[in-house]
Order: C-alpha cells, then structure tokens, then sequence
C-alpha cells in the first residue's frame, strides 16, 4: 500500500508529499526536504475529505433526472467480471481506459457556463488556460502561455503563447482565437464572467502574442487565469459553425467539447456518463490513458464497492473518516490527503434573531472550545483552525486565529435575551462530520442555557439564504468561508461584497469594506495587498460573522497501479488528466 500525506507549508507556499510502503512494525521513516523535516511513525494519522457520507447524499443545486442505469443491479456484470479478476479497467489495448465515478451530474460542459466543483475534472481535461498554479502552491506557472509580462501600472498584460497549438477541431488556438474566447465569456455572463469583466481590450500583434489591457489595475488578474474555472481557450471555428442564432453554441456545447485539452469529450450522457477520448494531435505530452471513463454513481457506498472489487480505477471524494482509515491499512489502494481551500466555520446570522446582538456574537468566539469539537469530529485527523483565513489564501501568522475558551460573557448575556431558542443548521455537503461539528455546538452551549436545535440544510437550500428574508435563514449554520482562486479577493467578493449572492448566505454588506477590497487589488505588492486586507479583517473580527474551526481536507483513494497523481491546487480531488497513469 502506498499512501500520500501533503503538508501545506504556507510560509513557502510548497505542498511536501510524502509517498510511503507501508511499514513494517516498528520502524520509523525520515522525510527530509529543504523546508520540513518530519518524522512519520505508524500507524500514520490521515485527514479525511468530508463532501459526502455515508448517510443519504442531499443533492445541491439540482436534483438528478435519470439514475436507473446506474444501480448495483445495473452494473451486476461488470461488478462480477471485477471481482473475478479486479481488472474491470482492462480493455483491449490493456490497462488504457480510466474509470471512476462522479456523485451526480456535473454542469452543462460549456466552458463559459460550468461553475461548480464536480464537473472540474471533465473541463481541464478537455480545456486549458493561458496560467495554471503549480500543484500544491499559489504559484503561477505556464498553461497555453509559455510567459508573461506585466507593465508597471499594471494594466497591461502581454502573454506569449505557445506556437502552433490546435483546438480539437483544428483551428490554430492564437491570440486572435484567445480574444474571441474572451468576447464568449463576456456574452455569455454566466457565473465566470466576472473574470474577464474588467478587460478594457485585447489585441493580437501576432499570432503567439496576446496584449490584454484592463480598465484598472487588478493584482487577482493572473488568480482569475489560472483558477479551476478560469479563462479557457474556445475554438472560434466551433462555435461560429455549431451556433444556433444568437447562442454562441451553447446547445451544442452540452456534449460536445472545442478545447485544446489532452482528451477530446467522445461522449456525454446526462445521468448515465461521460467518456473522453485521447487527443492524437495534443500539442503537449501524449497521455497514457486512451479513454477516461466518468460513471454517474449518486451513492457513496456504490462507489465503494465497485472500487473494492476494480471497476473503479479510483473515487476522488466522498469517504467517511472511517472508510478512509480502513484503506490506508489497505495494500491493495493509496490514500492521498491534501488540504482543501475551504475553513469549515460557524456562522451567526448578524441580520435577524438574537445573533443580530454584536455583543452575543462576540461573546460566540470564545464561548466554544473548538479544539475538542474538532477533534472529536475529525478523529483528531484534521487540526483545529489557527488563522482566520485559509492559509493557502493568506500568510500564515498574519491573522492569527487562537483565543482561550472563555464561556464567562456569553453565561452573562444569555440570561437577559427574551428568547433562548437557537436554529443550528449544518449544510449537508460537509456530511456526517459537519453533522458531528453542529451536534457538539449543541452540547458545549447547552450549559450556558442556549435551548439549541440541529437541523440538516440541503446544500441547494443554503444557495437560496440570500433571497430570504433575513427572519427565514437560521440562527447559526456549520458551512464553509473559500473563494474561486487562491487570492483573498476571491473569498471576499463572494462571501462579503455588498449584495453579492449566492454565497453571501446572511446578506452582510458594509460600504467601507466594498471600498477597500477595490483598494487591495489595486495595490503592486504582496506587502500592501496584505495591508489592506488586514484592515478589513480587523473589521469583520469585531463585527463577529464566523467561528473558524477547521480546514476541509479532500481525501482520493485509487487502486494501488494508479501513479502520477497530480492534483490542482483549489480542488485536490482533481487531477491532471494528462500525467497520471497505471504503474
């Protein structure tokens, strides 16, 4: 068994992965690099990854239209042909078809369009940018652009792209096909557009050389391109010829794909799945898996038991704590942990309620000992949270999140409050650990005479908070605080911005903290970025929104052949499409 343990180390913005046999008793293995030295003793704790558990899996933003094919009696055969000879990957070319399972039906694949997690791993396959980050790290590195220059004033960015690059089609993917993919997304003005609204004009003096000036200066720019739902390159050809009026061919792109990514999209059926097929005229290095195989299973502990018996080469999320334990003893998978860009938080709703008392909600961010809630949730795998921000997105140390539990003002408030009754909501894609979080704020408050109740949210319910009158959105909710990209902007715009839906759950909006988050991205160095969100954290700090508790940490468990695992920086369970491979 091999099993992959990353360490974040924010203050050089590496992710260190450990790869390891499993040890025989008593010994002790050394991981050395040039900035961590740690000492792995067995059994070696692992984080778990908490989107979904083993109970009923709530559905977010859609629900499904079609499953029928996809039940263990539908996959009867194939489930025995694995468990006969564990090689249902195989096919004739031997070893070349990945398969795995996504949880539901992704988004429409449309590349302007597609805007949530799951269907991440179907676009950046099919798709590129101009950037990318390098795995683990905020690090900007190469994609479609081999290098760039930003000007002084920061309002011009000249990319350099690499020369003779094809869409699957077979149009040249120039500078002159990257501006016609900009004016797309613009149309379009789904959820991404905001990543090309400030682009003033693009200009092609040649066709590796794209000019991109913005109306102002935007130091998230390069975040945007290089996010998982950044900027991609859209064949011109394909859209002109596949549109239908005015819809910039949107109806043809639910199944079909115009990239210039290493695999081609060869299928795609709603509710049943997706097959990729391997682009012979990829411009880069030729993958090893001809096809990759996306099966919709909506239950986790389908998804199991096909990955037990080998029709699954691999599950990128979903396992509860225990599951996940349970294969790292296993030889036959690896188990790779990474931290998310997510910080599990309880939030007070500040708007309506008795948590609308700023001096009630101070008094929350010390009341909880949130130390023991995670551990006892988390089985003491993931570490209770120590910044404010997720340190992936923010130096850590700089907003420094550790105050002693101290119960004394919130006992002194609560009995002078006209009600005591607490809505506690727990948004359902944090699963049975999220659950455990909220079960635990119920029993640590209880005492101070909170009359405390619990309830699951579906994840699609806490999407609609922001058109509810703020008296309808519960008192307190275990969610989670993340942006696009691994910029701070990103987070705040989403989650703080005046008006800013659907994420702004509890509708907070405060003109001075709009201003400064413009201010911030304006700003030509990290140091007085950092300034200016300094100043906005020591805002939201005394208005008392949220109780960080803990990282989210995305846990994938593959066959053990599986290697090359390469997972994108925002979203560990997604992988480079392109590197990974059977052993």
């Amino acid at each position: 068994m091999l099993t992959y343990v990353a360490d974040w180390m924010s203050t050089n913005r590496k992710l260190i992965l450990y790869r390891r046999e499993r040890p025989s008793a008593g010994l002790n293995l050394t991981c050395r690099s040039a900035i961590v030295r740690r000492r792995v003793d067995p059994p070696l704790p692992q984080f778990e990854e908490t989107f979904v558990t083993r109970s009923p899996i709530t559905l977010d933003r859609r629900g499904f239209l079609k499953v029928s094919g996809l039940t263990v009696g539908g996959l009867a055969l194939a489930n025995l042909v694995a468990a006969c000879g564990g090689e249902a990957s195989v096919d004739g070319a031997r070893n070349l078809t990945l398969r795995m399972p996504f949880l539901q039906d992704m988004q429409v694949p449309d590349p302007d369009i597609m805007y949530e997690g799951e269907g991440v791993q179907v676009m950046s396959a099919c798709y590129e940018g101009l950037v990318n980050y390098k795995s683990g790290t905020s690090e900007i590195v190469p994609g479609l652009a081999e290098s760039w220059t930003v000007s002084e004033d920061q309002l011009t960015y000249t990319f350099k792209l690499v020369p003779d690059v094809t869409f699957h089609d077979g149009t040249a993917a120039d500078a002159a096909a990257w501006i016609k993919s900009f004016e797309r997304r613009a149309a379009i003005n789904e959820g991404p557009a905001y990543m090309v609204a400030g682009i003033a004009k693009s200009e092609a003096p040649d066709p590796t050389t794209l000019v991109v000036t913005l109306t102002e200066p935007n130091n998230a720019f390069l975040h945007y391109a290089a996010c998982p739902w950044q900027m991609f390159a859209v064949s011109p050809t394909a859209v002109e010829s596949n549109a239908v009026g005015d819809d910039l061919a949107q109806e043809w792109l639910k199944t079909h794909d115009a990239g210039t990514g290493p695999y081609v999209m060869k299928e795609f059926v709603p509710g049943s799945q997706y097959t990729l097929e391997r682009f012979d005229g990829y411009w880069g290095e030729e993958p090893y898996f001809e096809s990759i195989r996306i099966e919709i299973v909506p239950e986790i502990s389908t998804q199991k038991l096909q990955l037990d018996q080998g029709a699954f080469d691999l599950v990128a999320k979903g396992f509860a704590i225990p599951d996940v334990l349970t294969y790292q003893q296993n030889a036959n998978f690896n188990t790779i942990t990474v931290p998310g860009s997510t910080v599990i938080v309880l939030w007070m709703n500040f708007n309506a309620g008795i948590f609308a008392d700023k001096a009630l909600r101070q008094a929350m961010m010390t009341a909880l000992d949130r130390a023991a809630i995670v551990e006892i949730a988390f089985q003491g795998l993931t570490p209770m949270q120590a910044n404010f921000w997720p340190e992936n997105m923010f130096p850590e140390g700089l907003v420094p999140f550790d105050p002693p539990v101290d119960t004394g003002p919130l006992e002194a408030i609560v009995p002078t409050l006209a009600s005591k009754n607490v809505d506690l909501a727990w948004v359902t894609s944090y699963g049975a650990p999220g659950q455990q979080v909220a079960e635990l704020i119920q029993t640590q408050l209880a005492p101070t005479g909170l009359e405390i109740t619990v309830r699951a949210m579906p994840s699609a319910e806490s999407f609609d908070l922001a058109n509810q009158p703020a008296e309808r959105r519960p008192d307190l909710m275990v969610a989670g605080i993340g942006g696009d990209a691994l910029h701070l902007d990103t987070a705040m715009r989403i989650f703080l911005r005046t008006g800013a839906k659907p994420l702004n759950y509890f509708q907070y909006g405060n003109p001075e903290v709009d201003r400064l988050m413009d201010e911030a991205i304006t700003k030509p160095t990290d140091t007085e970025t950092n300034q200016v969100y300094l100043q906005i954290t020591e805002t939201i700090q005394d208005e008392a929104l949220w109780v960080p508790l803990c990282r989210r940490m995305d846990t994938t468990i593959t066959q053990a052949q599986i290697d090359g695992f390469v997972g994108n920086s925002y979203l560990p369970y997604v992988f480079d499409a392109g590197v990974i491979r059977r052993a």
